[in-house]
């Protein structure tokens, strides 16, 4: 088998008019473990199906010296299949096999012509382990830790972590040379991403793996192609030979000395108009010496101060020139949250409680509960899937009433769901629940709409990527849905490091990055006491993640997360855990 087992060379792909890829090079080789990283929209998802063959590319070409499988996530996929068919076509058996039938039968009409391609196609279907892979199937789904009788339930009734599972078994079962991997982590919880780990360590041949999980990037990637970099052309990759680590360091090196370059050049500037005025008061005061009445009268002694004056005058307006010059860029500091929670708003210990709770969801049960969250608190869920951290968030949140026993707020607190506020930002939602119900209404009189209106279309494009009287500014909404006035909102995103040219825009044009920047503006200016997170860094890049980090390490008020992202959890710096 050659060492290059994949080889795409001047990648190019265009969706109309956007450019997504462009002469992107990537080579799989036999221990190849390639990290593809980059923000939401970058064309991660596009190089993999280009890379796997399912989407031609536009401009270079993609040749493979090896089986290659493409392994995009199972979960929310409503695929009436029993999970076992959809997996048999993961694995590219059922498709094979598909052939070799059909060629079969032409043989076996007398058709002589199909000898080669049918010898071809039974080949691959060996290469593929097609002889033995529902046996081989069945045995991996054991091994993952996947329950008996799920592999022939349609896939989308599956949950999340059930179809990330199955998606598991399909890499443990794969015979393929090379496995492009899409966001295997997400739904997975701690003892799913351990086999993850196990699967992909074990696994004989080329990978690459799409995933915001900086976790995994450390332990399984040794190269990074990075799409999306502000830096380059777009388009384009940047190569990093070496592991997430290395990256994460270069780049923090990278920060630390553009800011250093701007710091510097901004001292140089003051000290050059410094020095240019201090020249040009020496210009002003020689001229106005050479003014003077003088008791020898000596005209060339005045013309020779004179002279000298404008030659100071002239050096002073090069250093001026030099100051003028534009300074290096300086890096964008992350925003920092400054919110402090009045007394009156901490007027008990606690403010969110369970007292003897029973909550019920179909028929999953837990209970009784009896939980304090305390003021300032940061308490993780922790738990395999299935264990009821979601039904504890909800029974926290209000959304789902206790069957037995009751929920407590405290006077004056205000709990909410990281989520629960983004439909309404972006006009889907005509009724919010944690949030004012009426904020919906007044986002469409925000928008120049009459209340009750319906929320603007969702095909409806800005002129210039402003708002329009149909769609509000992100300012506009977020003030509406947060009960403050425009000039708030935009002070409490600009705190959450979206400028104002970004405020401006409609928020169906955002990023989930930005979007999520912008919900907790909206908390923020409704004084939240008390924040629930439910697996918040599913589906955010890793400029998202920092910068939900990064606010939350501000935040106040309580913290209550259920997350198996250990890089989140560590920069959160949980206080408590209770384990389900």
């Amino acid at each position: 088998m050659p060492s290059i087992l994949l080889d795409a060379r001047a990648v190019a792909r265009h969706h109309g008019p956007r450019t997504v890829l462009l002469d992107v090079d990537v080579r799989v080789h036999t221990t190849s473990r390639i990290g593809l990283i980059g923000p939401n929209g970058s064309g991660k998802t596009t190089l993999l199906r280009v890379l796997a063959g399912v989407e031609p590319p536009d401009a270079g070409a993609v040749r493979h010296h090896g089986a290659v499988g493409h392994l995009p996530q199972l979960a929310g996929h409503d695929d009436p299949r029993p999970a076992r068919a959809v997996a048999l076509d993961r694995l590219g058996v059922t498709a094979t096999a598909r052939r070799v039938d059909a060629l079969a039968e032409r043989l076996a009409a007398g058709d002589l012509a199909v000898i080669d391609a049918h010898a071809a196609a039974l080949e691959r279907w060996l290469t593929l382990g097609g002889d033995d892979a529902e046996a081989r199937l069945a045995a991996a789904a054991a091994d993952v830790g996947l329950e008996d009788g799920l592999l022939d339930r349609p896939l989308g009734r599956l949950s999340g972590g059930q179809a990330a599972r199955v998606g598991l078994a399909i890499l443990r079962t794969s015979r393929h040379d090379v496995v492009l991997l899409d966001e295997p982590t997400n739904h997975l919880d701690e003892d799913g991403l351990a086999v993850l780990r196990r699967v992909i360590r074990e696994h004989r041949g080329g990978l690459v793996l799409v995933s915001h999980d900086r976790a995994l990037l450390t332990d399984v990637a040794d190269e990074l192609v990075v799409l999306g970099d502000p830096d380059a052309p777009a388009g384009t990759a940047l190569h990093h030979r070496g592991g997430f680590a290395s990256w994460e360091h270069e780049r923090a090196e990278a920060r630390r000395r553009a800011a250093a370059e701007h710091e510097e050049a901004v001292t140089a500037r003051a000290a050059l108009r410094s020095a240019a005025d201090e020249t040009r008061r020496r210009a002003d005061a020689s001229r106005r010496k050479a003014g003077a009445t003088t008791h020898d009268n000596d005209k060339h002694a005045k013309e020779w101060v004179r002279s000298r004056a404008e030659g100071m005058q002239r050096r002073a307006r090069v250093v001026e020139g030099r100051a003028a010059r534009p300074l290096p860029e300086k890096p964008r500091e992350p925003a920092r949250l400054r919110l402090a929670l009045t007394a009156a708003e901490q007027r008990t210990p606690w403010a969110v409680a369970l007292d003897g709770a029973v909550l019920e969801r179909g028929t999953f049960r837990i209970g009784p509960v009896d939980l304090e969250v305390a003021h300032g608190e940061r308490l993780l869920l922790s738990g395999r899937n299935g264990s009821g951290k979601s039904t504890l968030l909800a029974g926290l949140a209000g959304t789902l009433a206790p069957v037995a026993g009751s929920r407590l707020v405290a006077p004056g607190a205000v709990v909410a769901t990281l989520g629960q506020a983004r439909r309404a930002l972006l006009g889907d939602d005509p009724v919010l629940t944690a949030l004012d119900p009426d904020a919906t209404a007044a986002v469409a009189v925000a928008a120049g709409r009459p209340s009750g209106a319906s929320a603007p279309r969702p095909g409806a494009t800005p002129v210039d990527g402003h708002a329009t009287a149909e769609r509000p500014s992100v300012a506009a909404a977020v003030a509406a849905l947060a009960g403050a006035d425009v000039t708030d909102a935009r002070t409490a995103l600009a705190t959450f490091g979206l400028p104002a040219e970004v405020v401006l825009r409609p928020a169906r044009s955002l990023s989930p990055g930005e979007l999520t920047r912008a919900e907790l503006a909206i908390l923020a200016l409704r004084r939240t006491t008390c924040l629930l997170l439910d697996e918040p860094t599913n589906h955010l890049d890793l400029a998202s993640l920092e910068a939900l980090e990064e606010a939350l390490r501000g935040w106040p008020g309580a913290l209550v997360v259920a997350s198996h992202d250990a890089r989140f959890r560590e920069a959160l710096g949980v206080t408590r855990t209770l384990a389900l």
